[in-house]
């Protein structure tokens, strides 16, 4: 078998629903088209294992959701595209513009190669925010999401003593997704607040954008108060136990409760997944809405940089019929950089794209981030690598420690196997709050290639360009 090509017209990182959306519309378009994905099979983590799925497990798609179902014809249509699908396939450098030509560097069946794409579409998706609170280290205590990757792929289910925390949409996806296949959890615990009349009058706009988004949500609502187990109104989340997860704590209207369990699983709604961008030099900056960071964008998904484009959650919070559309759009804007298609063909927003942002408003305002979670107790460990505290987060801070760069000297905070990716956010978000400033002016760890592990030897034996080809 020959080695793949060493260069195409355009590289897209990540096989989710945008990433695959704008290879379709490329490959049609005649482009040379290479899809890199870290996963062994397209759809991203909301289509996770969509096609083992329908091909092994039929009778769990009603329960898996009608979006999930969706990402089956997506996923069927960016087979047969002709887009060249590369699985399995990490993105440890993307170059950066002062050098004098655009360049990638993949890890590839344990190999090191370069990849030189005339353009770069980053569709890297989402990942779950931290949710850091005391005893979050504990064996027993999981993501949401992690659970749910558990479900699409091998259809593991949680014990039945199985407790819920945090907010938003994907907690109370999993909770009914997971009593459609016969589990009952114990408790639903939702930090988010009560909602408010302007939350309440946002989703009156929502509802009359996308009813059956809205409805669904309701239904789901309705199921867990009436069936699961919901409490609202919690503070004060606390995993409690020796060697492994044995109770949960929480607070309520000023009044303590407690719950034996052997399973937590924490939610607090995702993030974009900007690391490769921010490696590459893209701008970013904190938004207040979403609580995190996100690339600057102009136009359909063009960013700082003229040679790469965004798109996707990875850009901004929007869910997969957001990234489907967006990733359609961008491939057009890309078409029209590389000169295969006139400016003028790149039409408005549509409606469709329109709708989904005012549901995407309510979902803001409905579901903001805990700030328990963000602004932790001293106590609690954030750096799950290097086992550094809150408290000596701030300590550092209050000592005059100007930003997480800073830091790292001081508590080595960011500088474990993850590199940050868990600790970061909550890192500038408590230096911030103790010296009184925002996020956006603490700044964010400077993230520096290679941003996946490989060794010296793999770079060592890495062929050159012309060993590279056909």
């Amino acid at each position: 078998m020959s080695a793949p090509s060493d260069s195409c017209d355009v590289a897209i990182v990540g096989a989710g629903p945008a990433g695959m959306a704008a290879a379709c519309v490329l490959a049609k378009g005649g482009l040379d088209v290479v899809v890199l994905d870290e996963q062994h099979a397209p759809g991203g983590q909301i289509y996770k294992g969509v096609e083992k799925v329908f091909a092994q497990r039929p009778q769990d798609v009603p329960s898996l959701g009608k979006e999930y179902a969706a990402g089956q014809a997506l996923t069927r249509r960016f087979r047969e595209s002709g887009a060249q699908y590369r699985p399995g396939v990490s993105v440890w450098q993307i170059t950066s513009d002062q050098e004098p030509e655009l360049a990638l560097g993949l890890l590839e069946e344990g190999s090191a190669r370069m990849l030189y794409p005339k353009h770069v579409i980053l569709a890297t998706g989402a990942m779950e925010r931290p949710v850091p609170f005391e005893g979050w280290t504990l064996p027993g205590v999981m993501t949401v999401g992690a659970a749910q990757t558990l479900l699409k792929s091998s259809r593991l289910l949680p014990r039945e003593d199985v407790v819920l925390a945090g907010t938003g949409p994907l907690l109370y996806l999993y909770a009914n997704q997971i009593r459609d296949l016969g589990i009952m959890p114990q408790a639903i615990l939702d930090t988010a607040p009560l909602l408010t009349l302007s939350s309440g009058l946002l989703g009156l706009s929502a509802l009359l954008a996308c009813p059956k988004s809205v409805l669904q949500g309701m239904h789901w609502l309705w199921s867990a108060k009436r069936k699961l187990g919901l409490v609202q109104g919690v503070r004060t989340l606390k995993a409690h136990g020796n060697d492994r997860l044995s109770s949960v704590t929480y607070d309520t209207h000023g009044h303590e409760h407690e719950l034996s369990t052997s399973l937590l699983l924490v939610h607090d709604g995702v993030i974009p997944n900007t690391w490769l961008s921010m490696s590459a030099g893209i701008r970013h900056h904190f938004d207040s809405v979403q609580s995190c960071w996100v690339p600057d964008i102009h136009g359909a998904g063009s960013t700082s940089r003229k040679d790469i484009s965004m798109v996707g959650d990875g850009v901004r919070i929007g869910g997969a019929s957001v990234a489907v559309l967006q990733g359609e759009r961008v491939a057009h804007e890309v078409e029209a950089y590389l000169g295969k298609k006139d400016r003028s063909f790149l039409t408005a927003e549509p409606r469709a794209l329109s709708r989904q942002r005012r549901l995407r408003r309510f979902l803001d305002q409905a579901f903001p981030p805990t700030n328990d979670f963000q602004l932790p107790t001293d106590k609690t460990i954030v750096c799950r690598c290097e086992e550094v505290t809150a408290g000596e987060i701030r300590q550092v801070a209050a000592g005059g420690c100007m930003g997480p760069n800073q830091g790292k000297a001081f508590t080595r905070c960011g500088m474990g196997p993850c590199m940050g990716r868990k600790c970061a956010l909550t890192v500038s978000q408590l230096m911030a709050d103790a010296r009184g400033v925002s996020v956006d002016e603490i700044g964010h760890y400077r993230i520096r290639s290679p941003i996946r592990p490989i060794t010296i030897g793999q770079l060592a034996d890495m062929p050159l360009p012309s060993e590279n080809t056909d």
